[in-house]
Order: structure tokens, then C-alpha cells, then sequence
């Protein structure tokens, strides 16, 4: 679930110097400091020392896999990365959604096995003006998850889950658990999200990055800083496709974009949605979720729509400064961004806090909470001056 719904305590600053020891039985400046802490931004209320969150036992065995669609793979001229074609983008779509909402599964005793996932979804070019079909569009298509159990039991669940057709790829990358020989962190930590322009000029080059097999998908980056720029909407609880095909043609759509230049992952500039799923009986707190008492105002969405565009300035590309032909790019994948903030998708709304958008109205970040949020801080935060605030803080 959402870190900040585990949040149980916390040392905090205020704007006149006092320190708070925080927590739920505290008088009500604390207890009301703690409510705003759980999902109401950071830097809000004052300067935190210490957090104290609920933690839990990990599975004795726990597995991080992938399961990918339509690969980018070196063409046989070996100069350009290709996209294959096989799975439609709006199949995958809708079978990560039944992933997610149990509803393919006799029970949901194996579904809860499945204890985190998201699903990345890379743009694509298309020519300004062409005829757009819903139906028979591709995207790369990426599927990252975390699986209580072993991996017979896993696989078998990508079965169920997505067919025994060959449109697919299940890749495990890492074991963990409470009866892992290796600690937890090891190579269980996500890596997930970024591509690596080192592995793609590998790739380029007929090498295979990392011990792969030359032709096999590229791995993920190790969250290597770099520019970047990530707006969010979140899709409400009935579902993108409520309506019938509208909300899942518009976001696709989004995901379709003369902006999207050919050639853009080849310097190094990725631009993708990340789907990020909160909901569905794996979510940690979905059984308490009514019972939950914190300032996230999202709890009964179905997922995160994350657009982001990162462009790598490792390597060369550092060396080469305003001859970078990436930059000559930038330019048109940011505003690929601004038209997705505001692309009408139907059953879509509200923002999250983790990917700040200082273009986004701090109000749709906090929906209903937004107001308690703002008098927390006037009566509680002791902070006259606003000394605490940035673009996204309360006030």
C-alpha cells in the first residue's frame, strides 16, 4: 500500500522551533499533524527528524519479475531498434486490469499473492493527421511484479493471467524473502521505469548488455539521476473503460504522438506512462482500506497514470554539451507532456503528490482533503511566516 498510510509517529519541527512528538493518541495539534502527514505532501507542516512506520513481516519467498509485450529489437541492418507487433496494446491493457481488479479469478486466494505491480507503456510516433484505430495499435509494453511464492506458482499465474499464447516474455529478475540466502535489498530493490541509453547503444552496437543474450530485451537503468519531467492523473474507481471505448481510446491516443520523434530512444530520450495499480486485493491495505485514517484522498482509485520523459546525459553525451543531438528533441517530448496533462480522458482526475507537476493546480494533488489540509497548517504548524513551502506545499 501507500507508505504514508503506515505512518504511525513522527519528531517534528515547527515553525517557531517547538518540537512534536507525534502520534495517534497525542493531544489534537498532534494527532492532526500525523493525519496531514499521511498524504498531505512534504514540507507542509515543518521539518521531520524521525518517522515511524508500520512494518511488516516479509514473505519467506518472494520473486520481482517481468512480463513483457512488442520488444524493441536491433533490425537486421543492425542500425536501428525496431518495435515488433504482436500484442495489441488495448489486449494487454485490459488483461493487466482484470490483473489487478480480480476479476478473471475463481478466487482471490492467488491474486493476493501478487503483492505490487505497474505497468509501463512507451509512446510511439504517428504522423499528425493518419487514421488512428484503437484496436491496432502497438506499444512496448512492460509488466513489472512482485510474487509471493515460488516460481512454479508464478508461472503458472502469468498463465492463467495472460494466456498460453506466444505474445509474451516472462522474465524473472530477482529472489528475496524472509528465507532468501541474500538480504532483502540486495536484488530486490526496484530498478524499475528507466531505460538505460548504456544498454541501448550495447544493443546498437550487436553486444549483449548485462549477460543477456544478443536480441533479448533490454533491462531497466539502476535509477541513475537524470533531466526529467513526470505529470500524473489517476483513473477512478469504475474503471478507463466505464464508458465503453472512449476512455481507453483517448488515453491510448495520448500514448500516439506526432511529438514523439523516430529515433528518440537511440540518443537516449524515453518517454512512456507508468501505470501504478492501488488497487485490487494484492494492495497491502485493500482489506483496511475503509478503516484507513490518512490524508491521501486517492484510496479507491484502480491505478496511477504517470507520464514521464527522461533524456540521459551520461556517457558521451556530458562531452558533447550543446552539440547533443538529443536536446534538438527535448523540446517536442516536453510538450508531448503538457498536451497528456491536459488530454481528455474520461473516468480520470485528481493528481499524485509523488510526481509533482508545478503546472497542476496544488488543490487537485489533495481533492477532498485539500481544505483540513490547509486549516492543519493555519492552526497547527505554528508557521506564520510560511517559512515551510514550496511549489506543491498546502499554501
Amino acid at each position: 500500500g501507500m507508505c504514508c498510510e503506515s505512518l504511525v509517529g513522527a519528531t517534528i519541527v515547527l515553525g517557531n522551533g517547538e518540537k512534536l512528538e507525534l502520534s495517534p493518541s497525542g493531544t489534537e495539534q498532534e494527532q492532526k499533524l500525523l493525519w496531514a502527514l499521511k498524504g498531505g505532501g512534504g514540507f507542509s507542516y515543518g521539518i521531520v527528524t524521525e518517522l515511524k512506520i508500520q512494518t511488516f513481516d516479509l514473505p519467506r519467498e518472494l520473486i520481482k519479475f517481468e512480463v513483457e509485450w512488442n520488444p524493441y529489437l536491433l533490425n537486421k541492418s543492425l542500425e536501428k531498434l525496431e518495435l515488433s507487433q504482436v500484442a495489441p496494446t488495448l489486449t494487454v491493457l485490459k488483461q493487466w486490469e482484470k490483473v489487478i481488479n480480480d476479476t478473471q479469478f475463481p478466487s482471490a486466494v492467488q491474486n493476493k499473492r501478487l503483492i505490487g505491480t505497474n505497468l509501463k507503456i512507451s509512446a510511439i510516433h504517428h504522423d499528425s493527421g493518419a487514421p488512428f484505430d484503437e484496436t491496432k495499435v502497438f506499444h512496448n509494453c512492460i509488466m513489472y511484479g512482485y510474487w509471493e511464492g515460488n516460481e512454479v506458482d508464478l508461472r503458472a499465474f502469468i498463465l492463467e493471467s495472460f494466456g498460453k499464447n506466444k505474445d509474451y516474455t516472462l522474465r524473472i529478475s530477482g529472489f528475496g524473502g524472509a528465507g532468501a540466502d541474500e538480504a532483502y535489498g540486495s536484488n530486490m530493490m526496484s530498478n524499475w521505469d528507466r531505460e538505460s541509453l548504456f544498454n541501448v547503444k550495447l544493443a546498437l552496437q550487436a553486444q549483449a548488455p548485462m549477460g543477456l543474450k544478443h536480441g533479448e530485451p533490454l533491462p531497466p537503468d539502476y535509477d541513475a539521476p537524470a533531466p526529467h519531467k513526470i505529470t500524473s492523473r489517476l483513473v477512478e474507481k469504475q474503471g478507463l473503460g466505464a464508458d465503453g471505448i472512449y476512455g481507453y481510446r483517448n488515453f491510448l491516443r495520448s500514448l500516439t504522438s506526432s511529438l514523439i520523434d523516430e529515433g528518440n530512444r537511440e540518443l537516449g530520450l524515453f518517454s512512456y506512462v507508468t501505470l501504478g495499480a492501488i488497487s485490487g486485493s494484492f494492495y497491502g491495505n485493500a482489506q483496511n482500506v475503509a478503516k484507513l485514517d490518512s490524508a491521501f484522498p486517492f484510496k479507491d482509485r484502480q491505478y496511477t497514470i504517470q507520464y514521464q520523459t527522461w533524456w540521459n546525459e551520461n556517457l558521451g553525451s556530458k562531452e558533447s554539451g550543446e552539440n547533443n543531438p538529443v536536446y534538438e528533441r527535448t523540446n517536442r517530448a516536453l510538450d508531448w507532456m503538457q498536451i497528456c496533462r491536459d488530454y481528455s480522458i474520461p473516468n480520470t482526475s485528481g493528481a499524485f503528490i509523488s510526481f509533482k507537476d508545478s503546472s497542476i493546480p496544488t488543490k487537485i494533488y489533495f481533492a477532498e482533503s485539500y481544505d483540513e489540509l490547509k486549516r492543519i497548517k493555519i492552526d497547527f504548524s505554528i508557521d506564520p511566516y510560511n517559512h515551510f513551502r514550496t511549489r506543491k506545499t498546502i499554501i
